[in-house]
């Protein structure tokens, strides 16, 4: 806007100055025309005058010269000529005594220019370059053009000022000589046809150039006042123009204020679709600097070249220009606008036409971003689908009656499943259709109530008939919906099927007999420690743990301590606190003394609940009596180990038989259960696995009882046969042991100790991980103690071969980490005993 006003100034400026130029120049012209042919006029009088006395005078020379001279009486200024001396009747005397002299042309007109200059300022002169008669010397403006006449020249004229100060108008033309001339002038080298001087015309001209200037300066004035009235007419109409663009400039700033007042973006185009103006929002949403940058530009060019669908788009098949074409509006909401970036946005334009005298001069184009308005539609699409998947999904029934007759206009699935009616049967009736009168007229009074109210209303609970005549029991929220006017327009509803709720209350009521009847025969009771007011619940099962009369207990943490053993109460309250600090759970086992002496042992568990902030709120745990339990513990504990001690002493016995039956490798099994205990050991194995890994490899080799003795003890290599027999010793064992249910996997162990982890071992040719670990440690500790130890066919390797062939085929045959647990064993020096 600012740049416009800025070019209309300088606009309104530059045509003043043109006007006034032209104004000037045309009186200037005018005058200079006229001083021009005022000059022309006085120089065409003045030439016009001079030639005439320049005629007149050689009028005269002429017909003297034709004639031969003329005589004139001799007195005054009229003497004889003494360049007629050679004439011999130069000088005559007439009958009466009167004396004439001859004159010739020369002397005649020099006596007229004579007489002109005593009656008058007129002045002549005959003037040669080579004079007869001194007198007869021309001066320098006459030598000019007498010089100019020996070149051809015709005549000259020119103003100047003479010896006398004043100015005059000079004529001079040449003097050709005649025949009769030569009378005279041959004798002075003239010839026929030759210039031999010429005469000379000044006419004053003081006066007539006085006059002439005061005519020059009345219309220099003239024209003077003319042009200051033109300036004059030129500022007075310059004024109106500013005062008329200011109009403009201000119904302009006007209707530029409105338009950037509008939210809407907003831009003209003439009839050939070029901008003509663009608001403050077009200029921003089409990502522009400044409206210059598009005044004057194809706006189709610029921003509407390209469809939706990235094809060109014909201008002649853009809206904006039908509208200029077909005089009539368009409205478009599904194309894409192009910003001066190369970006595009969707935009919803109108186009107006501009007519003037029912002809379209242009059009005005209004355009919206909608881009905003694409996401909220379909956001609020999204959301729309997302509500009625909400209502459709939401596991409550939910319907929507019409305030005017409480007919059903809106019912969910959980409806439908709950009452067993479809929507199609409920939509467009009301209760009195589907339920019992009784009951249909409760749900009636219920709705006009709550919709007179303009309150929520909750029914916690009321029953229902639903369409296999079966009776539900409904949780209910009731609530009016009103127009702008607050008239009723609908009551929604909502209703959850607590039926199984109701049930369940009235099962629970009969599970809490039961559970506190459970509690008081498992012996286990349950308590309740509010943190912030250290009010202590027990349950009666509790008190009677305890031994404790409710109405004597003092309901304390402190007095709940006081009740457990002494040596018990550090440990019981340290994991009461810890649980606390750490947010945890936790167990414990720990006696009470009764005031008799006698001992009870309780299992107590606990979980607390906290705040945002850390701080403990409540804590809930039980309490149950095992002392029967814990005492048959012991009691078990005890036979366990007395049969654990006959289970040892029965495969320890078992061993000894093996043994005595191969008296080459007697302690072998032993040596080999050493070795093994020890590789578990540094494995990291618990106790518990590792005893199992001494029984299983105390007998791994019980199934050589059934091999032939003299094969055990046979002193040289046995044939493949034998080898096969005693190959056979590990399935023999598995078959030995398979129907005893050991604590631990001795039976594994017996029929895999041979295996080896590439499936090259025997009896089942198993690998890697199909293999047990205990099975795989004995198997290594039973290769070292073999190749260390005496055998009928062979004096002992050692260990250092013995180690040499497991670590050679770590990873192969054996097991990796058993194998460095191994050489771990013996580095440290491991011995067998």
């Amino acid at each position: 806007m600012r740049n416009a006003e800025q070019l209309r100034n300088v606009l309104l400026r530059r045509n003043t100055h043109f006007l006034v130029a032209v104004w000037s120049v045309i009186v200037f012209v005018s005058l200079g025309w006229t001083l021009y042919f005022q000059n022309r006029g006085i120089e065409a009088e003045l030439h016009a005058e001079a030639q005439a006395i320049h005629t007149m005078d050689l009028e005269y020379r002429n017909w003297v010269i034709h004639n031969g001279g003329v005589y004139v009486p001799v007195g005054g200024n009229v003497i004889p000529s003494p360049w007629l001396s050679h004439v011999p009747e130069r000088d005559i005397t007439t009958p009466s005594g009167k004396h004439l002299t001859l004159l010739n042309s020369s002397y005649v007109v020099r006596l007229v220019h004579e007489g002109m200059a005593a009656s008058s300022e007129l002045r002549g002169h005959i003037a040669s370059l080579r004079p007869i008669n001194p007198a007869n010397a021309a001066d320098a403006w006459e030598r000019q053009a007498l010089e100019s006449f020996a070149q051809g020249g015709k005549e000259l004229a020119s103003v100047e000022l003479m010896a006398d100060g004043k100015t005059y108008y000079r004529f001079m033309k040449p003097m050709v000589t005649e025949r009769d001339c030569l009378k005279c002038h041959a004798k002075y080298g003239d010839k026929l046809g030759g210039i031999h001087g010429g005469v000379s015309i000044s006419i004053p001209v003081d006066e007539e150039l006085r006059d002439e200037q005061n005519e020059r300066n009345a219309l220099i004035g003239g024209h003077g006042l003319i042009w200051g009235l033109g300036l004059f007419g030129l500022f007075l109409r310059g004024k109106q123009q500013r005062r008329a663009m200011r109009q403009v400039e201000q119904s302009e700033a006007q209707v530029t204020l409105l338009a950037n007042s509008i939210a809407h973006s907003i831009y003209g185009q003439d009839v050939d679709g070029n901008c003509t103006f663009a608001n403050a929002a077009c200029v921003q949403a089409l990502g522009y600097a400044d409206a210059s940058e598009l005044l004057g530009k194809n706006m189709h060019a610029l921003v509407h070249h390209t469809r939706p669908d990235g094809s060109l788009y014909p201008y002649a098949e853009c809206p904006t220009f039908l509208s200029i074409r077909d005089g009539r509006s368009f409205y478009v909401e599904d194309e894409f606008l192009w910003r001066k970036d190369g970006s595009r946005f969707p935009a919803a334009y109108w186009s107006y036409p501009v007519m003037v005298e029912g002809h379209a001069q242009g059009a005005v184009v209004t355009f919206l971003d909608i881009t905003e308005q694409l996401r909220v539609k379909n956001e609020l699409k999204q959301s729309q689908a997302l509500l009625a998947a909400i209502v459709e999904n939401i596991p409550a029934m939910i319907f929507l009656k019409s305030a005017r007759d409480l007919r059903f206009e809106l019912f969910n699935r959980a409806g439908e499943e709950l009452l067993g009616y479809s929507r199609a049967d409920l939509l467009g009736k009301n209760d009195h259709n589907f339920f019992p009168e009784e009951q249909a007229d409760f749900f009636a009074q219920k709705d006009i109530a709550v919709l007179e109210s303009r309150r929520l209303l909750e029914i916690p609970e009321e029953p229902i008939k639903t369409a296999d005549g079966s009776e539900k029991w409904l949780h209910t929220f009731k609530i009016g919906l009103y127009d702008e006017k607050g008239e009723p327009t609908h009551l929604l509803g909502i209703s959850v099927d607590i039926t199984a709720h109701k049930h369940a209350q009235d099962d629970l009521r009969e599970s809490e007999a039961r559970l506190a009847e459970a509690q008081r025969m498992a012996h286990l009771g349950h308590w309740q420690l509010d943190q912030k007011t250290s009010a202590l619940k027990w349950s009666d099962e509790i008190y009677r743990i305890f031994e404790i009369d409710p109405k004597q207990f003092g309901a304390t943490y402190d007095a709940f301590l006081a009740a457990i053993h002494p040596d018990d109460r550090d440990t019981v309250n340290r994991a009461y606190t810890d649980s606390l600090k750490n947010r945890s759970p936790y167990q414990i086992e720990h006696r009470l003394l009764m005031k008799d002496g006698r001992i009870k042992y309780v299992l107590e568990k606990c979980e607390s609940s906290f705040d945002d902030e850390g701080k403990p709120l409540r804590s809930l745990g039980t309490v149950q009596d095992v002392t029967v339990t814990k005492f048959a513990e012991i009691a078990l504990r005890e036979q366990h180990h007395l049969l654990e001690q006959a289970l040892e002493g029965t495969i320890h016995t078992v061993s000894m038989a093996v043994e005595l039956r191969d008296p080459y490798t007697a302690g072998h099994q032993r040596r080999v259960a050493e070795l093994a205990v020890a590789i578990a050991q540094v494995m990291g194995l618990d106790e518990e696995r590792i005893k199992g890994i001494r029984m299983g490899a105390t007998i791994h080799d019980i199934g050589k009882i059934a091999v032939p003795a003299e094969i055990l003890s046979k002193p040289s290599r046995l044939m493949s046969t034998e080898l096969q027999l005693v190959r056979g010793h590990a399935e023999m064992g598995f078959d030995i042991l398979k129907d005893v249910h050991f604590p631990w996997p001795v039976t594994d162990i017996v029929h895999q100790h041979h295996e080896r982890m590439d499936g090259s071992g025997y009896p089942q040719g198993l690998k890697g991980e199909e293999i047990c670990l205990e099975a795989r440690i004995v198997a290594v500790a039973d290769v070292v103690e073999s190749m260390a130890s005496h055998r009928p066919y062979r004096a002992a390797l050692g260990i250092p071969a013995a180690v040499e062939e497991i670590v050679a085929k770590r990873g192969v045959s054996y097991d990796a980490q058993v194998v460095d647990a191994c050489r771990q064993v013996l580095d440290n020096g491991f011995k067998f005993t």
